[in-house]
């Protein structure tokens, strides 16, 4: 099976967005990957990989638990925060720019696999599935996780509906839907890689926000396919904003607002290769 293009499945967008994604999405993002690597609790000293690390929200806290990490990542700048943020940590992670559904990783080589919010936009997530089970030890686990639909973030679902009323045809998913964002395409992927025990699990993070306004502004400088609207419309990027703030603002009123970040985690093991050297009887001949 194919999955879909998106103009998320680029370095570009990553990359424009990149400040603005670790100074606002970081504290949220690192809730999920903390769930995620109490899910595969690897012990000291295991070798895992991050790919779609992004800014390293889970490779730096995976390396504080003492793990050894790889992290990939397509987007440049993306690396630059990561290794900038390890360094001023005192951590040392192998970052590596790289292709997540074409490793250049030898095969069964990690304890453990992530990619939180990285794979689920691959042009062909079948292939980014596969290249996780490849990478794995025998009796590895892997974890990749996804955005629930949009209506269960109704202050989310707004902004980025307000947001694609100004740009008809841009800068918010279709109905609210991401690619992964229902619990029987996550296990039937991931279990067609190869992947056994497959498990889906919901994850609901609350992010604060002092106002209305606070809210729109965090999204729209953190959402990748606003960045690239914004460096599209130029000189008209201004306006556009201030209409979706005070319409927003019209819908909710000007107080603090909470927003749902609502995901998937989904999990699944390499089984262990049963052993290759079993010798059955022969049977003589007649």
């Amino acid at each position: 099976m194919s999955s879909t293009a998106s103009p998320l499945a680029a370095p570009e967008a990553w990359n424009l967005v990149a400040p603005e994604y670790v100074r606002e999405l970081l504290p949220v993002f690192e809730h999920f990957a903390k769930d995620a690597l109490t899910r595969v609790a690897a012990p000291s000293g295991a070798h895992v990989l991050d790919v779609a690390a992004g800014p390293g929200t889970l490779a730096l806290l995976a390396a504080r638990q003492g793990l050894r990490v790889t992290a990939i990542d397509f987007a440049p700048k993306m690396l630059a925060a990561l290794r900038e943020r390890a360094t001023s940590a005192g951590l040392d992670i192998d970052a590596q720019v790289g292709d997540g559904m074409a490793l250049e990783l030898s095969e069964q080589t990690f304890d453990a696999a992530f990619s939180l919010f990285g794979l689920m936009f691959f042009p062909d997530r079948p292939r980014g599935f596969r290249e996780l089970y490849r990478v794995l030890r025998p009796g590895g686990r892997a974890v990749v996780s996804s955005w629930r639909p949009m209506e269960h973030s109704p202050a989310m679902n707004l902004v980025y509906q307000r947001f694609a009323e100004q740009l008809p045809g841009q800068g918010a998913p279709r109905g609210g839907v991401m690619p992964l964002s229902d619990p029987d395409t996550c296990q039937q992927e991931m279990g067609a890689a190869g992947f056994d025990d497959v498990h889906v699990h919901q994850v609901s993070v609350p992010a604060h926000y002092p106002s209305t306004a606070a809210m729109v502004d965090a999204m729209m400088r953190a959402a990748a396919p606003v960045a690239l609207a914004r460096r599209a419309l130029g000189a008209q990027w201004p306006d556009i904003e201030k209409n979706v703030v005070d319409k927003v603002t019209q819908d909710l009123g000007p107080g603090a607002q909470v927003v749902q970040f609502n995901a998937y985690l989904t999990v699944g093991i390499r089984q262990p290769t049963p052993p290759s050297n079993i010798r059955h009887p022969s049977i003589p001949k007649g």
